[in-house]
């Protein structure tokens, strides 16, 4: 949000291709629950769930409107495919959330949702619980997961420097390959196919919101590089649209 970075540049860009869009749903890395959740408040609060930022970072608020009844609808899809999906009428917007869809939306008008990934952490699982969400692109609503293409976070020889090392370059340039072609085998099961999985994501939560993206898009769609940079060295910015 603070920092000139190329990242921050192509979400404002973004936001002017979506413009006309009539809602987002968002999966976002940072709102984990036992079994698949929505979002319901009308007015959903800024939730700032991170530590040792910048004071100025704690003062934001981004006053989106929520869309109870779109997240009742969208509760409905998942549950209709005989999957389980909870309501939450309290929960607000996580900084996966409200950070890209501020740089997006500035001016907050467009109503947002969130739909959470699970504990469990499985690829299969949350791809078929977004398979359900596929009918609502033709409404008009932006499905965005929010992770990261490469989030060492965690990982034991993470540092914050300035040259991307070889084994963070070698698992994006995998993941590309991989969405450009829509291999979901290669996707779902990354864990065992991509090069240095244990480095790029410690721990997978950040992968699950572009699995969610994968099945929301719906059989045979393939992905389309929209931007890729580095941040603190190893943190890949890479996005990616499905069609």
């Amino acid at each position: 949000m603070l920092e000139d970075i190329p990242a921050r540049k192509f979400l404002k860009e973004l936001g002017v291709k979506y413009e006309r869009v009539r809602a987002v749903v968002c999966i976002s890395a940072h709102w984990e629950t036992q079994e698949p959740a929505v979002s319901a408040v009308g007015t959903p609060e800024t939730i700032h769930d991170f530590y040792g930022f910048p004071e100025e970072l704690y003062k934001i608020d981004y006053p989106a409107q929520g869309e109870p009844r779109l997240a009742e609808d969208t509760a409905d899809l998942v549950r209709k495919a005989g999957l389980k999906c909870d309501i939450s009428r309290e929960r607000g917007l996580d900084h996966g959330a409200w950070v890209p869809l501020m740089l997006m939306f500035p001016k907050a008008d467009v109503p947002v949702l969130q739909l959470s990934i699970q504990h469990h952490l499985d690829p299969a699982k949350h791809l078929a619980v977004s398979k359900t969400l596929s009918g609502l692109r033709d409404e008009g609503i932006l499905i965005l997961g929010s992770g990261g293409a490469v989030h060492p976070l965690g990982y034991g020889d993470f540092y914050e420097g300035k040259v991307t090392d070889p084994w963070a370059i070698a698992f994006d340039d995998w993941l590309t390959d991989a969405v450009i072609r829509g291999d979901r085998d290669l996707l779902l099961n990354f864990r065992r196919l991509s090069p240095h999985p244990e480095r790029a994501h410690p721990r997978p939560d950040h992968f699950m919101p572009i699995l969610s993206a994968l099945g929301a898009a719906g059989e045979g769609a393939r992905g389309t590089v929209l931007h890729r940079s580095w941040q603190y060295g190893n943190f890949g910015m890479g996005a990616y649209s499905f069609e």
